[in-house]
């Protein structure tokens, strides 16, 4: 592979010909006054369009999350695990060797898939000719998933995906356990000192592991999402969603009671467990185990809320999995 094709990998940027990867914090950006935003801008011919850049936000072990790979105009690049490929991702097994192709022609980015094995989506569809991406698009190759900018202000857009990156969990795009912690802690403070009532629902997935082994881990993807998908139709504005852990979520409600919490969770459970799942043409279901643990005037800490709801969350298993157990 020549250097013009080859990706900084660690260390200080460089330029890379058609495109290049950082994988460090850039520098704070500040716009200065001849940063504008124009409407339908008329393109002169030395202009060759908008610079685009593509965001890894999750990843099978979560590597490298956050790298940015720029896509210059009259250029292309190949995602997969081949080493010769401009975007080589080698740990990624549900790749193929060359997967998908990007090609930036005029001011519009094509994407096209190469005969992979797993597809390509664009958006939670499946990619059957090559499509144009729209900036702010997301879409899948194998279990790595990115996030496509094409803006006249790229450093702005590319620091807003960052923080995206930072609070949202990159596979089902629900609070991640930071940002849970952060609003937790927050809510715990208002709660204590208003004399609220404070919730915590706890669930996962049972015998996950299974769904994986049995289907693969891309399979395992699209259950994590459609299950995140299928409870948040239920949740209120107010109530934080976030995924806690691999297969493990958390709600948190605020001015809920142990009552309200629990019939939130029963109403989460029956409906995770009636949807159907289909692999390969054949269906199976899958169902999940609930903890529910309330504010009480003993309650010296969030962290204590969050061990009751554990708690309760392992009687359910205990029990015989699919069932809500509130800790008393």
């Amino acid at each position: 592979m020549s250097n013009e094709y080859k990706v900084a990998r660690g260390g200080a940027p460089q330029e890379t010909g058609p495109f290049e990867t950082l994988h460090e914090d850039a520098p704070p950006f500040a716009p200065d006054e001849t940063d504008q935003t124009f409407i339908a801008p008329r393109r002169r011919s030395t202009d060759p369009g908008p610079e685009a850049s593509l965001i890894l936000i999750a990843h099978p072990s979560n590597q490298s999350l956050g790298s940015r790979f720029r896509l210059k105009p009259r250029s292309a690049l190949v995602i997969g695990r081949a080493p010769n490929v401009e975007i080589s991702l080698p740990d990624v097994n549900s790749l193929s060797r060359q997967h998908a192709r990007l090609t930036y022609r005029n001011e519009s980015v094509l994407i096209e898939d190469l005969g992979s094995t797993n597809g390509t989506y664009v958006n939670e569809k499946r990619l059957e000719n090559a499509a144009t991406l729209k900036s702010g698009d997301r879409f899948q190759v194998g279990g790595a998933h990115f996030k496509f900018l094409q803006e006249r202000d790229i450093e702005n857009a590319y620091f807003e995906a960052i923080h995206d990156l930072m609070i949202l969990d990159g596979l089902t795009q629900i609070a991640n356990r930071r940002r849970f912690e952060e609003e937790a802690a927050r809510e715990f403070g208002r709660a204590r000192r208003y004399g609220r009532p404070l919730s915590l629902i706890l669930f996962d997935i049972d015998r996950f592991k299974q769904v994986n082994d049995l289907y693969g881990h891309l399979c395992g993807d699209a259950v994590l999402k459609k299950l995140v998908e299928l409870a948040r139709a239920l949740l209120r504005r107010e109530q934080v969603f976030a995924r806690v852990g691999g297969e493990e979520f958390a709600i948190l409600c605020p001015e809920g009671g142990g009552e309200d919490a629990r019939k939130l969770a029963e109403r989460v459970r029956s409906r995770l467990a009636r949807h159907e799942f289909h692999h390969a043409g054949a269906p199976f279901r899958v169902t999940c185990s609930f903890g529910v643990a309330s504010l009480t005037p003993e309650t010296a800490a969030i962290q204590e809320l969050y061990e009751a709801a554990d708690r309760a969350l392992y009687r359910s298993k205990d029990a015989g999995r699919n069932s809500v157990t509130v800790w008393t």
